[in-house]
């Protein structure tokens, strides 16, 4: 005997997860927690206690007045990411498939200008940390000559007494044993996920105005306001096995009427402030931290495919976590620096008010996710030539924090929601960079990659 379940959400393992709602595209995204500029991306993102470029004015605004000359920067980024999916499998051993999401194109995901002025230093610039377009689907995978099921869905067994399941997952094997001892084949029953289609269309931007103040020859303050936009629209269409209509849920930046998504811009205004202490031309510490947007994204529901009308069921909050972090900038030698930050990210805030759009129940806290705090090593060779280069290499881990479930494990509706919501696994990013640095131009190039996720970036320097 078979019994259908409706899916529940599930969360990969890739760095800095977002959603407050169960709706699948949204779990693999990645925002941008490391610092702007082709030259801090090579260095595994280490730049807090160094922070002397334009980029300084998003990573930590005190490092901008180390700068004599007017700057603009510019970067581009061109990203691939893995979000991953529980696919296949019967409990306790599961097949998870990577989707790939994208950026549609090389973008511009940082630009700056910078003014100093006598001990202060001013800047203004525009910083994307996330923009993400992708999809993903958990349906039979069937044989295209014979029309027969390859891979099914992912399943779990359950004990039943008085047609209500009892105890905890089961597998085939398991199952087995208790119809046998039992003597009744039905006293075990098999649950499986419902198939389902998820995608995304997510954009968040940072207007921000910047300011420094060089206190002591050797210390420096700054700060920053940052206007900032989100737009997002995501979906799951859920289908039954027989592709019979389950339930259809949209969290949006907007309203939905009948079946028509209007979206708009949402916009929050957060502030940042850090601090940069030089206490000689070798050594230098920074730290900076980054209050989190909030943004409204209702999220609704459609549970009749006949006359698909979208009903409110919550006006849930995006919440991007806080950030904090500190760091260290040595120079052994004047042609090489090495750098070191611990970045502390506030993940719990994406669990802030979550939003089920099926239900696992009455529990306070259905699902859970650890604050993180993420180690950044890199170093920075110059060569001394007649047209100066440096060479870069960085380090980072990003320890696992993906949103799992919370709950005791004693219906299907909750079973579900353990295996699809697993524990994280940390990523180990490694990156590799070059940069060409003259007098008035610098140009640098960086490459960052892990097992889920890999971004490539350009940046450029003018100074006046």
């Amino acid at each position: 005997m078979r019994k259908l379940i409706v899916i529940l959400a599930l969360v990969c393992s890739t760095s800095a997860f977002a959603q407050n709602t169960d709706i699948e595209a949204l779990a693999g995204l990645q925002f941008n927690f490391g610092n702007p500029g082709a030259r801090s991306l090579g260095m595994g993102g280490a730049f807090l206690g160094l922070a002397d470029d334009a980029s300084a004015a998003e990573a930590n605004p005190a490092g901008l007045t180390i700068l004599r000359k007017p700057e603009i920067s510019i970067e581009v980024r061109n990203y691939l990411e893995n979000q991953i999916l529980t696919t296949s499998g019967s409990y306790p051993e599961f097949e998870r498939t990577a989707f790939r999401h994208h950026s549609d194109r090389a973008v511009v995901s940082f630009a700056s200008a910078v003014f100093p002025i006598k001990n202060f230093t001013i800047g203004a610039y525009f910083h994307e940390p996330l923009r993400n377009e992708g999809a993903g689907q958990v349906i039979a995978q069937r044989d295209e000559l014979t029309g027969q099921i390859d891979k099914d869905v992912p399943n779990f067994f359950m004990e039943q007494e008085n047609f209500q399941p009892i105890g905890g997952p089961l597998s085939l094997a398991e199952c087995e044993a208790v119809r046998t001892r039992r003597n009744d084949p039905f006293s075990c029953v098999e649950y499986t996920v419902n198939p389902f289609i998820s995608a995304v269309d997510v954009q968040q931007r940072t207007f921000g105005l910047a300011g420094a103040w060089q206190v002591h020859p050797k210390f420096s303050i700054g700060a920053t306001a940052r206007y900032q936009t989100f737009r997002e629209e995501a979906f799951t269409f859920r289908v039954d096995p027989f592709f019979n209509f389950v339930g259809f849920a949209v969290q949006a930046t907007g309203d939905v009427t009948g079946d028509d998504v209007e979206l708009k811009e949402e916009t929050d205004v957060t502030f940042a402030a850090g601090f940069k202490w030089s206490p000689s031309d070798r050594l230098s510490i920074g730290g900076v931290y980054k209050q989190g947007p909030s943004f409204s994204a209702p999220t609704f529901v459609a549970t009749e495919a006949t006359n698909l009308e979208f009903v409110r069921v919550a006006n849930s909050q995006f919440h991007i976590p806080d950030v904090a972090g500190l760091g260290v900038s040595l120079r052994p030698i004047p042609v090489l620096t090495i750098n070191a930050d611990a970045v502390h990210v506030r993940y719990t805030n994406l669990v802030d008010d979550f939003t089920p759009t099926v239900a696992v129940g009455d529990l306070d806290e259905p699902y859970r996710t650890n604050d993180v705090t993420e180690l950044h090593l890199g170093a920075e060779y110059f060569f001394a030539t007649r047209i100066p280069f440096a060479i870069r290499g960085g380090y980072w881990r990003d320890p696992a924090h993906s949103i799992e479930f919370n709950g005791p494990l004693d219906t299907p509706d909750r079973i579900a929601a353990s295996l699809l919501y697993p524990e994280g696994e940390a990523q180990n990013h490694f990156s590799i960079g070059a940069g060409i640095a003259l007098p008035r131009f610098q140009i640098d190039l960086a490459y960052d990659t892990s097992d889920t996720y890999k971004v490539g970036s350009i940046s450029m320097v003018t100074r006046f």
